[in-house]
């Protein structure tokens, strides 16, 4: 099968470059030829991935070429030339738009305060709104978005489908316990300490502002917080470390008691399947996409992302347990069956 995929970048990163990278993987691994469209492209990396890239690069100031991008991937006739078309950035001349979060709704929980942001928010709805109007099919990431896409564009259920975006499984195992007890020592964990994890590149959007309240409450002898990912900057309180950005999560998943996310929104979040995949409980806000999927052993669901909440809910728990492993491949979550879910639903 011709398969074509247009997004903004094809580079390694979180969110939808891996969603991207995971596609690519996916639709290789079933021995279909995959093109990808993108403005900033890793030739190194698409080597490696044994696909086809064409570099879109509009010669227009750094601001705004990604509309300009954007612009001329919607002038694209992808569904008269490819068997299946995908564009994971808002562009509507694919067959299917896949919507990872609502940006309409992403503002709404982002304070803005630059000028240049407003204008550029509202390129980014104008864009959305096209793309979720004139595109066959719209592929949402969790019932949340697609309950928040309906809300803001008011589009037919009948052309929104759910699809939970896919982990790699051969990553994000369970660590035999000779292993994590290792992976623990290497990172300074205590055994007389609960240990929690939030990893972040959006600190604001994802509630770090509560849990670092919380923090400066939880007794220190007793809580620790790992933080990955963005720097968190200095004044916060002892028992917080920030540990850099890591590019394989898989150990630090293991070694900890919870993984926290107390987002205020979080369209799904890749970090709980990873967490739970590694065999680690979550602690999530009910706002958080992958809510939906979990079990009450697999994760404690927050009423709010208060610091309040957050500290009555963390001096209850005695200690951390492990979670059997099998949660990617009971919910589709591995990237065969999301490749085979996709194929099911739009071809």
């Amino acid at each position: 099968m011709q398969v074509a995929l247009v997004h903004t970048n094809l580079t390694r990163g979180g969110g939808m470059e891996a969603y991207l990278l995971s596609l690519i993987k996916g639709f290789k691994q079933q021995g279909d030829d995959v093109t990808v469209y993108a403005c900033r492209v890793d030739r190194q990396l698409a080597a490696e991935l044994g696909c086809t890239a064409h570099q879109i690069r509009p010669p227009w100031p750094r601001k705004i070429r990604e509309f300009r991008f954007l612009h001329c991937c919607n002038q694209l006739p992808l569904r008269q030339e490819y068997d299946l078309s995908i564009g994971t950035a808002r562009v509507c001349s694919p067959h299917v738009t896949v919507c990872g979060g609502v940006h309409v709704e992403t503002i709404k929980h982002i304070r803005r305060t630059a000028l240049f942001r407003g204008v550029y928010d509202l390129f980014e709805n104008r864009f959305e709104e096209k793309a979720f109007r004139e595109a066959p099919y719209i592929m949402a990431h969790s019932g949340t978005i697609a309950r928040q896409i309906r809300d803001h564009y008011a589009i037919p259920a009948e052309k929104i489908k759910i699809l939970y975006p896919p982990i790699d499984t051969e990553t994000f195992t369970p660590m035999k316990e000779d292993d994590r007890t290792e992976a623990r020592a290497a990172l300074g964990i205590d055994d007389r300490q609960i240990t929690f994890l939030f990893v972040s590149c959006g600190h604001q959007r994802k509630g770090l502002d509560q849990l670092l309240k919380a923090f400066t409450v939880l007794d220190p002898n007793r809580y620790q917080l790992l933080v990955a990912g963005s720097p968190i900057g200095s004044g916060h309180p002892t028992n917080v470390r920030y540990i850099g950005y890591m590019n394989n999560l898989r150990p630090v998943y293991s070694a900890v008691d919870f993984t926290v996310l107390p987002s205020y929104y979080e369209p799904f979040g890749l970090v709980v399947p990873e967490s739970i995949q590694c065999g680690t409980p979550v602690i999530v806000t009910q706002g958080v996409g992958a809510a939906e999927l979990l079990s009450a052993e697999e994760g404690i669901l927050l009423e709010d992302n208060s610091h309040e909440t957050l500290v009555r809910t963390m001096t209850r728990l005695d200690t951390g347990h492990r979670i059997a492993a099998g949660f990617a491949q009971k919910h589709g979550l591995t990237i065969g069956q999301h490749i085979e879910l996709i194929k099911k639903a739009y071809t």
